[in-house]
């Protein structure tokens, strides 16, 4: 009887190895290439097909929306989406089943459930590797701006949403954008900036006292609300749930940090759809450059920090290279355009 071969796509090198090891601790299965990024499985995708691939969606220089969509066009192959997203049921595995997935597997946030996590791989690569996938008609995600269906807002929660987004440089940027910000914003802002959780609080009260918005330290269950700034505490994602109250949670780190600008883009575009605006400064990394696509996708609108003006290009640079930026600005430019962005419906 073959072995099934399969390709595992991640860019943690702890998860490739997870994974890998699963798989060949199953005598019907074997890995037979690993991948770091979309664009790199791509590439061995064309010289060693596999029989099933196991795929990240938030990797960097292409994600696994983008490899799904590029692989169904050139090199089909039944592909399971391995990401923590599923647990949450976020949006985002849905599209990546409407691209042309064939399953998903949530990973899970115990160690506690890795022998669970092997059982239901195990299956679903053996289930996988018998699909036909010529003949699998994938749907492709519609290019219209969806229109979010929104649940009923709390007393004052906000109808439009900003998360804004930085790292290495960017604590200086976002003091000057939230003091050019009007306090009549029509809009709740959400700021995630990587910093240890023995400053944000005080970085919350300085952002406060330079800003006509009020801005505080989120706390979970907080609404948001037009007018008003929360910034994520320290070691803590900030997660936009359906009514428009901010959950926050210890989740595994996404790029190896947390908060993590992606958790929070994402879940405010499930919520919010065309009514968000994403803004991503300087700073190192990937982080936030999926979720400023997630974003775009659901119809919101895009700015981030250019070359010229940020002490690290790169987070900003990761989602230019993704096609996710409406708007590249210099720094004076950004505060006024996010008004503009708010104030002309998006």
């Amino acid at each position: 009887m073959d072995r099934v071969r399969v390709m595992v796509v991640n860019d943690s090198p702890y998860m490739r190895k997870l994974l890998s090891d699963i798989i060949a601790g199953n005598d019907g299965f074997e890995v037979c290439e690993t991948a770091a990024d979309g664009a790199e499985a791509l590439r061995k995708l064309r010289l060693n097909k596999p029989d099933v691939v196991l795929l990240d969606l938030e990797m960097p220089n292409m994600d696994g929306l983008s490899f799904i969509e590029q692989a169904m066009k050139t090199s089909p192959v039944p592909i399971i989406v391995v990401s923590g997203y599923g647990q949450r049921g976020a949006q985002v595995v849905l599209d990546a089943l409407e691209s042309g997935a064939v399953d998903f597997v949530s990973l899970p946030d115990e160690p506690s459930k890795m022998k669970e996590l092997a059982s239901n791989l195990t299956l679903k690569i053996r289930l996988a590797s018998k699909t036909n996938i010529q003949n699998f008609t994938a749907q492709k995600v519609s290019n219209a701006k969806p229109q979010a269906k929104r649940s009923p807002p709390e007393n004052g929660a906000a109808n439009k949403v900003v998360v804004i987004g930085g790292s290495t440089g960017s604590p200086r940027i976002i003091s000057k954008i939230m003091s050019e910000l009007p306090e009549d914003l029509p809009a709740g802002v959400l700021i995630v900036q990587h910093m240890p959780n023995t400053f944000t609080s005080s970085f919350a009260q300085r952002l406060n006292s330079v800003s006509g918005l009020t801005v505080k330290e989120a706390n979970d269950g907080d609404v948001i609300k037009s007018g008003t700034a929360l910034l994520a505490p320290g070691d803590y994602h900030m997660v936009v749930k359906p009514n428009r109250r901010v959950e926050l949670n210890k989740g595994p780190r996404r790029f190896g940090v947390r908060p993590s600008v992606n958790v929070s883009m994402i879940s405010a575009s499930e919520v919010y759809g065309p009514a968000t605006v994403g803004v991503l400064l300087s700073g190192m990394g990937h982080d936030g450059a999926f979720g400023m696509k997630m974003i775009k996708k659901r119809g919101g609108y895009t700015i981030a920090q250019d070359a010229a003006t940020s002490v690290v290009f790169g987070m900003a640079k990761a989602a230019y290279e993704m096609h996710a930026v409406d708007k590249l600005l210099p720094v004076d430019e950004i505060p006024e355009e996010i008004v503009r962005a708010v104030r002309r419906g998006v």
